[in-house]
Parts: C-alpha cells; sequence; structure tokens
C-alpha cells in the first residue's frame, strides 16, 4: 500500500482570502440517505438525539482541521455543507481531510450519506446564512445521480484533484455507480485511512457498518449496499496498481 502521510496545517500561515469575499472555493455537499423516512418512522425526540449524536461526532472530528480558520461547515435537516477558503494545495488537503471524517462518522452511525466535491465562486455568509454559488448546485445535481454510499469529485474540480492527488490525498479513478449505469470517476477512498487520518485500510470497519446499515434496510437501500462495497473492492485493486508503479499518476 501507498504510505500516507497526513501534514498537520500551518497555523501560522496567513489567508490570502476573507470569507467576506466571493472567490472560487472548494464546496463538499453531502446529503444523509433515507432522511424521510427515519423523519415519518422515528420517534421525533428519539431522532433529534440521534441527529445530535451524528453532527456532535462529526464536528468533533473536524475541530483540528479548523484552526486556522479556512474551513467551515453548516448542516441543515439531512444537507451537509462544507466549504474551504480557496483552492490551493492546503485548501485541497483540508476538505479531503472533512470529507474522510464526515463519511467515516456517518457510515459508522448508521447515517449512510452521498456527496460531491465541486469547485467554483462560492458565498459563505454565516452573519446573513446567505450560502449560494454555482458549486453547490453543479454538487447538488451530480449527488442526484449517485447510487451508492461516497463522495464523488464533479467535473469542476477534477483538474484540482489531478494536480494535487499524490500519496497523501486519498482519490480513486475506480467505476463508480450512477443511477443510469457505472461510470470511471474521481472519488474519495475514505476506507483507505484510519481514523486518525494515517496509512491504514479500514475495509473490515467499513463491511461491519454497511452490514448494520443492509440489516435494517430492504429494496433499494440493499442496492446502494452493495454498490459501495463493489467500490471499496475496486478502490483497492486501483490502490494495488498505484503502489506497484510507485506513484500517483
Amino acid at each position: 500500500m501507498v504510505e500516507m502521510n497526513w501534514n498537520i496545517v500551518d497555523n501560522n500561515e496567513v489567508r490570502s482570502s476573507s470569507w467576506t469575499d466571493d472567490i472560487e472555493r472548494l464546496v463538499l455537499y453531502a446529503d444523509i440517505m433515507g432522511f424521510s423516512q427515519r423523519v415519518t418512522k422515528m420517534e421525533h425526540k428519539a431522532l433529534k438525539q440521534r441527529l445530535l449524536s451524528f453532527g456532535q461526532t462529526w464536528r468533533d472530528r473536524l475541530c483540528s482541521l479548523q484552526s486556522a480558520g479556512d474551513l467551515r461547515y453548516v448542516q441543515f435537516s439531512d444537507s451537509i455543507l462544507i466549504v474551504v477558503n480557496g483552492v490551493d494545495e492546503r485548501m485541497f488537503n483540508l476538505i479531503t481531510k472533512a470529507a474522510v471524517c464526515l463519511m467515516q462518522s456517518a457510515l459508522s452511525l448508521d447515517f449512510p450519506i452521498k456527496g460531491v466535491l465541486a469547485q467554483g465562486q462560492f458565498t459563505f455568509d454565516e452573519e446573513n446564512e446567505l450560502y449560494f454559488g454555482l458549486p453547490l448546485v453543479e454538487a447538488y445535481q451530480l449527488h442526484d445521480e449517485i447510487y451508492y454510499y461516497g463522495v464523488v469529485v464533479h467535473h469542476s474540480a477534477e483538474r484540482t484533484v489531478k494536480q494535487y492527488m499524490d500519496s497523501t490525498k486519498p482519490y480513486s479513478k475506480a467505476e463508480v455507480y450512477l443511477k443510469r449505469g457505472a461510470t470511471s470517476h474521481y472519488h474519495l477512498t475514505w476506507h483507505l485511512l484510519k481514523g486518525d487520518l494515517t496509512s491504514g485500510n479500514i475495509k473490515e470497519d467499513a463491511n461491519r457498518w454497511l452490514d448494520t446499515i443492509e440489516e435494517s434496510v430492504s429494496g433499494t437501500p440493499r442496492i446502494y449496499v452493495d454498490h459501495t462495497r463493489n467500490v471499496v473492492e475496486k478502490d483497492e485493486e486501483w490502490n494495488g496498481m498505484l503502489s506497484e508503479k510507485g506513484s500517483l499518476a
């Protein structure tokens, strides 16, 4: 396996842009699967506690990524938005780590998600609760096509992924599932890092989480589970080929 070494963000690095600037940013949009069914079938108070626990878990994991103030997020109902203040390598590193933390937290707590990483001019105005821009629209549209649990890269962010992807950034271009068929897409290989974001394959944990999800659903949601298992397997094959080559070309 390729060795992955995640560097801590330099807290002394000066940010080039303010959050009040409407600049090009990397945007991650994610959606909790099966949320309407939970609202319909679960007692309100019980679901509230589950959501609070889930939210606290993934936000706690993101705390170490927020020290320089370049990463922000907001959750509304079943939608989660994570944004970084730019598109350079450090910002890409930040949102990649955040995506891994979110994905692992979601599956481990039986809140499977699917999401999209997109790039473009974006407004993240917490004071006025204004969050909008083309990347969010494009991420939402592509997310609706995804037919497995995971994070896919929209073509608007693909050049950035290819530019900065190396042994420290867990991405693959193996085949993923869309509603109208399967195709190769850059996507996050969240299962190839351990919980502390160091190198390590957590396939066994991933399959255990998927087993739990599978035991609670029938029909179409099981297709999502099967597809996710298949993507995990294909990602491992991709990673193995890269290890043999000794680089991430």
